[in-house]
């Protein structure tokens, strides 16, 4: 008998360490799990949290409020870091490798253009008819290493990489996704935003910013604002290269 309430006692305590050690891995499985969550969706949540309310604003016969719309700030890095940038993401490149800088930016771009409703949604601020709402989606330095290694790239060679390159796993090239076009020659003139696509050049010593936005055309006739597609400026020329007119910059820094 002794021997057998030893056997029960043995196995249940036998038990209640397997539960202990159960309930441990469950609570560390959940936490790795948050952790992973968290790391994953840092930059993106803002991307989503920015389309979403560009979703809403559509939605709304009148404007609902301001965009909730975050510029990203990107260190495009051969390895290093851009100094005295304020980076938000990393994009990590090869420096040799100037396909790899050109994707991505157009990354950027493609990201931008998803996040202001592809061209679909009217998120116009209802403002005065001339009054473009300009949304910067991010602005992109380079380090030292790709400084050295590629000092500049023609946009006629980015918007090239653009017309025959496809966009993640999609049939389209960046081409089609971001302007709806075939050709380069075929892109629509915007005079909101200023861009010689075979005479400008991106050059890595400096900064640039990816730019879209909406033109309010006439007041009451929402459907009739003009949607801008999307760009590459440099950043220190923002102001001359978008309009002298009445504008407002809806992305917050």
């Amino acid at each position: 008998m002794k021997n057998l309430k030893k056997r029960w006692g043995l196995q249940g305590e036998l038990t209640t360490k397997q539960l202990v050690t159960l309930v441990i891995l469950i609570v560390s499985f959940i936490i790795i799990l948050f952790l992973i969550f968290r790391l994953n969706l840092g930059e993106t949540t803002d991307k989503e949290i920015c389309h979403n309310s560009v979703v809403l604003q559509g939605q709304s016969k009148i404007a609902s409020g301001p965009l909730d719309c975050k510029i990203n700030y990107i260190c495009i890095s051969g390895g290093g870091d851009c100094q005295g940038f304020p980076a938000t993401d990393k994009a990590k490149v090869n420096p040799k490798n100037e396909i790899e800088i050109i994707k991505a930016i157009a990354d950027e771009m493609a990201d931008c253009w998803w996040q202001f409703g592809e061209g679909k949604i009217n998120y116009g601020s209802g403002a005065i008819s001339g009054h473009v709402d300009y949304a910067i989606c991010s602005i992109t330095a380079f380090d030292k290493k790709i400084q050295e290694k590629v000092s500049e790239i023609s946009y006629s060679e980015f918007y090239n990489f653009l017309k025959t390159s496809k966009k993640g796993d999609s049939t389209e090239s960046y081409l089609q996704y971001l302007y709806g076009v075939d050709d380069i020659s075929s892109i629509p003139a915007q005079e909101q935003i200023k861009v010689s696509i075979f005479q400008d050049k991106i050059l890595t010593a400096g900064k640039y910013s990816v730019i879209t936005g909406i033109d309010n055309n006439i007041v009451d006739i929402i459907d009739d604002d003009e949607i801008l597609f999307v760009y590459i400026v440099p950043t220190a020329e923002t102001q001359a290269r978008t309009t002298s007119g009445s504008k407002e910059f809806i992305t917050k820094a």
